[in-house]
């Protein structure tokens, strides 16, 4: 770029003309970050990676678009941030930890955060599984460098529209069920299966996101393992610490994920459930009686009984569940 040009930090095309207001999407180049902990626009990672605009903020980090000056391409950067434990003073780029017990939560937390990325990284090459291209420590904090996906989250689309059509709802199950099927061959179990961790990209393609809680199988039993629950999606066993969590675990959340997109509405809670056994389906959805067993097995509370793995509840539902699906479905919701 010559002296005239400079790069948008916020769409990251080139402007031309020494504009302050980026004649794309309207940024102001001196603009602050959306909020005071949030890293200004422009900063730089790893001398590599520009900062954009924040586009997610939860309790444990903050995730922006961001640009990769290596190989000239948008990614997402999701930034290590529990608010709980650090604060950063505005336009610092340096996170300060708390003292006392939240440092050592902080470090704890941190080096799951790196897990994460460890465990992500393994799919890298895979369509249907975000793809983390770099994880990094700096600034007093970590960093996960992964590829920025267009579409919608499930979780924005089922708020939207209610519920899904039958053969809609089935092809994107199937969808999550094959990625799962991957995840699960490696010997990783996911944790949070739910509509918020899963991205519709196309009218039969997803990617599946968030390894935040994933945990390896192997000699899980009789351990100390954290509780991670997500009310109505979580199985009866992610309640407890000490139990052997396997991959029918996810298996549970899944069809808990299926429910919700075909009725409309969240499933009961798990521990709910332990008292009342119950999963009410309304009758107006047009659900066959076949596919309504598929998803009270993989639901099923006593982890014998569920699908034994991701594949198994995969045919079952394809061969039950699956319509021609109406093309142009997922055109009415792109950004």
């Amino acid at each position: 770029m010559n002296g005239k040009e400079r790069l948008c930090v916020n769409c990251f095309r080139i402007v031309r003309g020494g504009h302050e207001v980026c004649p794309y999407c309207g940024f102001i180049e001196n603009g602050l970050a959306g909020e005071a902990c949030q890293l200004r626009p422009g900063t730089i990672l790893a001398d590599r990676y520009i900062i954009g605009e924040a586009i997610g903020q939860g309790g444990f980090g903050i995730t922006y678009k961001g640009y990769d000056t290596n190989l000239g391409s948008v990614v997402a950067v999701k930034e290590f941030y529990p608010s709980r434990c650090v604060s950063r003073a505005e336009n610092e780029t340096r996170v300060s930890v708390f003292s006392g017990e939240r440092k050592q939560e902080y470090g704890a937390m941190l080096k799951r955060f790196l897990e994460e990325a460890r465990n992500a990284a393994l799919f890298w090459k895979e369509p249907d599984i975000v793809n983390v291209l770099a994880y990094f420590e700096q600034n007093g904090t970590a960093y996960m460098i992964m590829e920025y996906i267009e579409g919608v989250l499930l979780k924005q689309l089922l708020e939207q529209e209610g519920r899904l059509e039958p053969q809609v709802a089935c092809t994107y199950m199937c969808a999550i069920l094959k990625a799962l099927s991957k995840i699960h061959e490696k010997g990783i179990i996911h944790r949070d299966i739910s509509p918020d961790n899963i991205f519709l990209t196309g009218e039969n393609t997803i990617k599946l996101l968030d390894f935040g809680t994933a945990r390896f199988q192997q000699g899980e039993s009789g351990q100390n393992v954290s509780v991670v629950v997500k009310p109505g999606y979580s199985s009866p066993e992610q309640y407890r610490s000490k139990v052997r969590q396997d991959s029918r675990m996810d298996i549970y959340s899944a069809g808990a994920v299926y429910f919700r997109m075909l009725t409309g509405f969240r499933p009961a809670e798990a521990l709910d459930r332990m008292e009342k056994d119950e999963v009410a389906f309304t009758e107006h959805v047009g659900i066959n009686v076949r596919l309504k067993e598929d998803i009270l097995k993989a639901m099923a509370l006593d982890p014998e009984k569920r699908f034994a793995s991701a594949e198994e509840f995969r045919l079952a539902i394809e061969a039950h569940g699956r319509l021609p699906q109406k093309s142009g479905f997922f055109d009415r919701f792109r950004r």
